[in-house]
Protein backbone atom coordinates (compact mmCIF):
# COMPACT_ATOMS: atom_id res chain seq x y z
CA UNK A 1 0.00 0.00 0.00
CA UNK A 2 1.25 3.67 -0.96
CA UNK A 3 -0.29 6.82 -0.06
CA UNK A 4 -2.48 6.82 -3.42
CA UNK A 5 -3.56 3.68 -2.46
CA UNK A 6 -4.64 4.59 0.57
CA UNK A 7 -6.89 7.88 -0.57
CA UNK A 8 -7.93 5.74 -3.08
CA UNK A 9 -9.71 3.17 -0.68
CA UNK A 10 -11.18 6.28 1.13
CA UNK A 11 -12.61 7.26 -2.11
CA UNK A 12 -14.48 4.22 -2.88
CA UNK A 13 -16.06 3.80 0.49
CA UNK A 14 -17.41 7.12 -0.22
CA UNK A 15 -15.61 8.28 3.12
CA UNK A 16 -13.08 10.97 2.04
CA UNK A 17 -15.10 13.96 3.09
CA UNK A 18 -15.31 13.03 6.70
CA UNK A 19 -14.85 15.95 8.96
CA UNK A 20 -12.48 13.04 11.00
CA UNK A 21 -9.77 13.14 8.50
CA UNK A 22 -9.26 16.88 8.57
CA UNK A 23 -6.00 16.89 10.56
CA UNK A 24 -5.19 13.06 10.40
CA UNK A 25 -1.89 12.37 9.52
CA UNK A 26 -1.02 9.28 7.29
CA UNK A 27 2.59 7.34 7.70
CA UNK A 28 3.11 4.60 5.59
CA UNK A 29 5.67 2.97 7.45
CA UNK A 30 6.61 -0.32 8.72
CA UNK A 31 5.65 -1.51 12.03
CA UNK A 32 8.11 -3.44 13.89
CA UNK A 33 6.17 -3.46 17.30
CA UNK A 34 3.16 -5.93 16.30
CA UNK A 35 5.84 -8.86 16.13
CA UNK A 36 5.74 -9.40 12.85
CA UNK A 37 1.88 -9.01 11.40
CA UNK A 38 0.90 -6.42 8.84
CA UNK A 39 -1.27 -3.97 11.63
CA UNK A 40 -1.56 -0.65 11.92
CA UNK A 41 -1.41 2.10 14.96
CA UNK A 42 -3.37 5.22 15.46
CA UNK A 43 -1.85 7.37 17.75
CA UNK A 44 -4.57 9.72 19.00
CA UNK A 45 -2.27 12.36 20.45
CA UNK A 46 -0.66 13.30 16.87
CA UNK A 47 -3.85 12.12 15.29
CA UNK A 48 -1.66 9.93 13.19
CA UNK A 49 -2.35 6.71 11.88
CA UNK A 50 0.37 4.58 10.84
CA UNK A 51 -0.07 1.62 7.97
CA UNK A 52 3.26 -0.58 7.13
CA UNK A 53 3.38 -1.11 3.06
CA UNK A 54 2.44 -4.76 3.08
CA UNK A 55 -1.00 -3.71 4.64
CA UNK A 56 -4.13 -4.75 3.08
CA UNK A 57 -7.48 -2.01 2.77
CA UNK A 58 -8.83 -4.46 6.01
CA UNK A 59 -6.08 -2.83 8.36
CA UNK A 60 -6.34 0.95 6.63
CA UNK A 61 -10.41 0.59 7.69
CA UNK A 62 -9.78 -0.53 10.96
CA UNK A 63 -6.85 2.17 11.82
CA UNK A 64 -9.32 4.73 10.17
CA UNK A 65 -11.91 3.16 12.44
CA UNK A 66 -10.15 4.39 15.64
CA UNK A 67 -9.63 7.90 14.11
CA UNK A 68 -13.81 7.79 13.72
CA UNK A 69 -14.62 6.57 17.05
CA UNK A 70 -11.64 8.79 18.84
CA UNK A 71 -13.18 11.76 16.67
CA UNK A 72 -17.06 11.73 16.90
CA UNK A 73 -17.13 9.94 20.06
CA UNK A 74 -14.10 9.76 21.98
CA UNK A 75 -14.16 6.06 21.58
CA UNK A 76 -10.35 4.22 21.39
CA UNK A 77 -11.97 1.12 21.55
CA UNK A 78 -10.73 -2.09 19.04
CA UNK A 79 -14.52 -3.19 19.41
CA UNK A 80 -15.82 0.30 17.37
CA UNK A 81 -12.57 0.42 15.55
CA UNK A 82 -13.59 -3.69 13.52
CA UNK A 83 -17.24 -2.28 13.89
CA UNK A 84 -16.83 0.87 11.95
CA UNK A 85 -14.16 -2.00 9.14
CA UNK A 86 -17.38 -4.26 9.30
CA UNK A 87 -19.56 -1.44 7.74
CA UNK A 88 -17.39 -0.90 5.07
CA UNK A 89 -16.37 -4.22 4.43
CA UNK A 90 -18.52 -7.41 4.03
CA UNK A 91 -18.15 -11.17 3.31
CA UNK A 92 -14.67 -12.22 2.68
CA UNK A 93 -11.91 -10.04 4.02
CA UNK A 94 -8.67 -10.59 2.88
CA UNK A 95 -6.04 -9.66 5.83
CA UNK A 96 -2.70 -10.98 4.21
CA UNK A 97 -1.41 -12.98 1.12
CA UNK A 98 2.22 -13.52 0.83
CA UNK A 99 4.62 -16.12 1.38
CA UNK A 100 6.06 -15.32 4.97
CA UNK A 101 5.36 -18.17 7.09
CA UNK A 102 6.94 -17.08 9.98
CA UNK A 103 3.70 -14.55 10.42
CA UNK A 104 1.32 -17.08 10.04
CA UNK A 105 1.19 -18.29 14.25
CA UNK A 106 0.97 -14.68 14.55
CA UNK A 107 -3.01 -13.37 13.08
CA UNK A 108 -4.69 -15.53 15.33
CA UNK A 109 -4.54 -12.89 17.12
CA UNK A 110 -6.46 -11.45 14.40
CA UNK A 111 -9.49 -13.41 15.58
CA UNK A 112 -11.85 -13.02 18.44
CA UNK A 113 -13.30 -16.31 20.05
CA UNK A 114 -16.26 -17.56 17.18
CA UNK A 115 -14.88 -15.77 14.86
CA UNK A 116 -14.78 -17.57 11.51
CA UNK A 117 -12.18 -17.36 8.95
CA UNK A 118 -10.04 -18.96 5.95
CA UNK A 119 -6.43 -20.17 5.14
CA UNK A 120 -5.47 -20.71 1.87
CA UNK A 121 -1.97 -22.67 0.64
CA UNK A 122 -0.67 -22.76 -2.38
CA UNK A 123 1.32 -25.73 -3.61
CA UNK A 124 4.45 -26.18 -6.16
CA UNK A 125 3.07 -29.78 -6.70
CA UNK A 126 0.17 -32.14 -6.35
CA UNK A 127 0.01 -33.78 -2.80
CA UNK A 128 -0.66 -37.32 -2.10
CA UNK A 129 -2.85 -38.78 0.14
CA UNK A 130 -0.07 -38.99 2.80
CA UNK A 131 0.53 -35.76 2.55
CA UNK A 132 -2.82 -34.02 2.60
CA UNK A 133 -3.14 -36.30 5.56
CA UNK A 134 -0.24 -35.04 7.16
CA UNK A 135 -1.74 -31.56 6.91
CA UNK A 136 -5.03 -32.66 8.75
CA UNK A 137 -3.55 -34.86 11.83
CA UNK A 138 -2.49 -31.74 14.04
CA UNK A 139 -6.32 -30.58 14.16
CA UNK A 140 -7.14 -33.18 15.87
CA UNK A 141 -7.78 -33.91 19.60
CA UNK A 142 -7.67 -30.31 20.49
CA UNK A 143 -11.97 -30.58 22.64
CA UNK A 144 -13.08 -28.48 19.41
CA UNK A 145 -14.46 -28.67 16.09
CA UNK A 146 -12.32 -29.79 13.28
CA UNK A 147 -11.85 -26.97 11.03
CA UNK A 148 -13.28 -28.42 7.11
CA UNK A 149 -10.92 -29.20 4.57
CA UNK A 150 -10.78 -28.43 0.75
CA UNK A 151 -8.04 -29.51 -1.20
CA UNK A 152 -7.65 -28.85 -5.42
CA UNK A 153 -4.92 -29.27 -8.42
CA UNK A 154 -6.92 -27.16 -10.89
CA UNK A 155 -4.60 -24.60 -12.08
CA UNK A 156 -2.37 -24.71 -9.10
CA UNK A 157 -1.85 -27.21 -6.13
CA UNK A 158 -4.11 -25.72 -2.78
CA UNK A 159 -5.37 -26.82 0.45
CA UNK A 160 -7.66 -24.37 2.23
CA UNK A 161 -8.61 -24.32 5.81
CA UNK A 162 -12.27 -22.87 6.82
CA UNK A 163 -12.33 -22.89 11.07
CA UNK A 164 -14.17 -21.13 13.76
CA UNK A 165 -11.91 -19.49 16.52
CA UNK A 166 -11.27 -21.47 19.50
CA UNK A 167 -7.96 -23.25 19.21
CA UNK A 168 -5.71 -20.73 17.62
CA UNK A 169 -5.63 -22.70 14.48
CA UNK A 170 -3.05 -20.43 12.86
CA UNK A 171 -0.46 -22.15 15.49
CA UNK A 172 -1.71 -25.22 14.50
CA UNK A 173 -1.29 -25.56 10.56
CA UNK A 174 1.99 -23.64 11.08
CA UNK A 175 3.35 -26.61 12.76
CA UNK A 176 1.60 -29.24 10.22
CA UNK A 177 3.30 -27.01 7.48
CA UNK A 178 6.50 -27.30 9.08
CA UNK A 179 6.46 -31.13 9.25
CA UNK A 180 8.83 -32.77 7.09
CA UNK A 181 6.49 -34.48 4.65
CA UNK A 182 4.81 -31.28 3.97
CA UNK A 183 7.75 -29.41 3.64
CA UNK A 184 9.34 -31.69 0.90
CA UNK A 185 6.06 -30.41 -1.24
CA UNK A 186 7.37 -27.03 -1.38
CA UNK A 187 4.14 -24.14 -0.49
CA UNK A 188 4.70 -20.84 -2.63
CA UNK A 189 2.32 -18.70 -0.57
CA UNK A 190 -0.88 -18.12 1.47
CA UNK A 191 -3.20 -15.84 2.53
CA UNK A 192 -5.74 -15.02 5.50
CA UNK A 193 -9.09 -13.77 5.69
CA UNK A 194 -11.86 -13.24 8.09
CA UNK A 195 -15.45 -14.46 7.01
CA UNK A 196 -18.96 -12.15 7.91
CA UNK A 197 -21.41 -14.14 9.52
CA UNK A 198 -23.72 -13.29 6.34
CA UNK A 199 -21.01 -15.52 4.08
CA UNK A 200 -21.75 -19.00 3.70
CA UNK A 201 -19.05 -21.32 4.19
CA UNK A 202 -18.44 -22.31 0.45
CA UNK A 203 -16.95 -19.50 -1.10
CA UNK A 204 -14.33 -19.22 -4.52
CA UNK A 205 -10.79 -19.57 -3.84
CA UNK A 206 -9.57 -16.15 -3.87
CA UNK A 207 -5.71 -17.29 -3.43
CA UNK A 208 -5.09 -18.20 -7.31
CA UNK A 209 -5.70 -14.91 -9.00
CA UNK A 210 -3.10 -11.93 -9.71
CA UNK A 211 -1.00 -12.66 -6.47
CA UNK A 212 -0.56 -16.40 -7.36
CA UNK A 213 0.25 -15.10 -10.83
CA UNK A 214 2.90 -13.35 -9.63
CA UNK A 215 4.61 -15.90 -6.90
CA UNK A 216 4.07 -18.52 -9.52
CA UNK A 217 6.27 -16.42 -11.78
CA UNK A 218 8.81 -15.70 -9.42
CA UNK A 219 8.77 -19.78 -8.49
CA UNK A 220 9.60 -19.90 -12.53
CA UNK A 221 12.59 -17.61 -12.46
CA UNK A 222 14.31 -19.28 -9.34
CA UNK A 223 13.52 -22.55 -11.20
CA UNK A 224 15.38 -20.99 -14.67
CA UNK A 225 17.77 -19.82 -12.37
CA UNK A 226 18.97 -23.03 -10.96
CA UNK A 227 18.54 -24.81 -14.13
CA UNK A 228 21.05 -22.46 -15.87
CA UNK A 229 23.19 -23.25 -12.62
CA UNK A 230 23.52 -26.62 -13.31
CA UNK A 231 24.24 -26.70 -16.90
Amino acid sequence: MDYNAFGAIMSAKGIANDPAWRDLNVLIAPTPNMDGCPLGLYFPDHKLVQIPPDATEAVELHELGHRYGHYHYNDLSERFAEQFRKRYQGGLVRLYRGDDFSRLPKFGRLFEEGERGAIEVAFRRPLVAKELQAIKAPFYGHGEAVPRFYYGDDSCPWVRVEFTKGVDWMVVLGASLAGTIVATVGVIGYAVYKVSKELPWVVPVSLFGTGLFFLLRAAARQARKTALARA
